[in-house]
């Protein structure tokens, strides 16, 4: 099965779902690979419909992928997450933090932040503006500790290699991480937070493949920035943390309203950040709108919309809110 249909709002669950009948479909350079790989014609991607969830304000297409179609879309056809690993380049080789204008300051302004938290994709939000305040080095220190990072996990890849070779790559994985540590213990950190990766593993999510160089962006991140990355799932109990942050992954998710929910009960703040164009493209099953902020309110959920507070040195379709279950948003 390639396809499946839905009787209810993918993130609320509501039956209140409508039809919006000024969605036009137009190829995009996802969809081109999903139909070549997946050897489909247009006529399929034309039989999805776009609704509306008169509860969330949500819209999703319906009928969308299967979880395995899925599957495949986000670790075989496009296994890495392009933007995710640009990101971290940016910075580590040429110095560019991500899009996000002035958020971390205004963020670490107005709150004590001892314990962060982010879900599923590890370069997206704010690691690497921690790690920056915390390090607070030079461009050569960046370039040199990610290089040494990136080498020390490929150089641990040892299949197919005779054991001439496996000695070899032994020896520079050895000497690699030497170099790393000395690199990071030679350095004064500043003010060191509790840092966590919450993953998932949904089949809406980058996984196995999104790597660089052979380097999962998982496995770096947890070398990089000394965070935890834990399972969803399997949490036995909740942690508390000071500031959530959901960065364009909580429409990844099969699951987002759990993940939301277990975010605004640990956390005393959550930053949820979203595309919100209207006009949904097909390799997306559902995403947040403008509206999505009023939900929010109408569950009693403190809110505050951060957009026009940003100053992004490019602008686009994308939405910045700070909410609270327990505290009132004043910025």
């Amino acid at each position: 099965m390639i396809i499946q249909k839905y009787k209810t709002c993918v993130f609320c669950g509501s039956g209140k779902l409508k039809v919006n009948k000024c969605q036009k479909f137009i190829h995009n350079f996802y969809t081109r690979s999903i139909k070549n790989d997946l050897d489909l014609n247009d006529i399929f991607f034309k039989k999805m419909k776009t609704y509306k969830c008169i509860n969330c304000h949500v819209i999703q297409n319906n009928p969308w992928f299967s979880k395995k179609t899925s599957f495949k879309i986000f670790n075989q056809i496009y296994g890495q997450h392009n933007r995710n690993w640009l990101n971290v380049l940016n910075f580590f080789q040429r110095g560019l933090k991500p899009n996000h204008g002035n958020l971390f300051n205004i963020l670490v302004k107005n709150f004590k932040i001892k314990k962060y938290c982010e879900f599923n994709a590890p370069f997206m939000g704010l690691m690497i503006d921690f790690f920056d305040k915390e390090y607070n080095q030079n461009s050569k220190f960046n370039r040199n500790i990610f290089n040494y990072s990136l080498s020390y996990l490929s150089s641990r890849q040892l299949a197919g290699f005779n054991k001439s070779l496996r000695n070899k790559k032994e020896k520079e994985a050895k000497k690699n991480l030497k170099k790393l540590n000395k690199f990071k213990n030679k350095i004064s950190v500043n003010n060191v937070i509790k840092k966590t990766l919450i993953v998932d593993n949904s089949y809406l999510s980058w996984l196995y493949n999104d790597n660089y160089k052979s380097v999962n962006s998982r496995s770096l991140a947890s070398e990089l920035f000394d965070i935890d990355i834990e399972e969803f799932n399997l949490k036995k109990k909740s942690k508390k943390y000071d500031l959530f942050g959901l960065f364009n992954t909580l429409d990844h998710t099969h699951q987002p309203k759990k993940i939301l929910d277990y975010a605004l009960n640990n956390s005393k703040y959550v930053l949820i950040y979203y595309h919100s164009n209207e006009n949904l493209e097909r390799q997306h099953l559902f995403s947040l709108t403008n509206k999505f902020i009023f939900y929010l309110k109408k569950n009693k959920i403190f809110c505050s919309n951060l957009t026009l507070d940003i100053s992004k040195k490019f602008k686009t379709k994308e939405v910045y809110i700070l909410c609270s279950k327990f505290n009132k948003v004043n910025i």
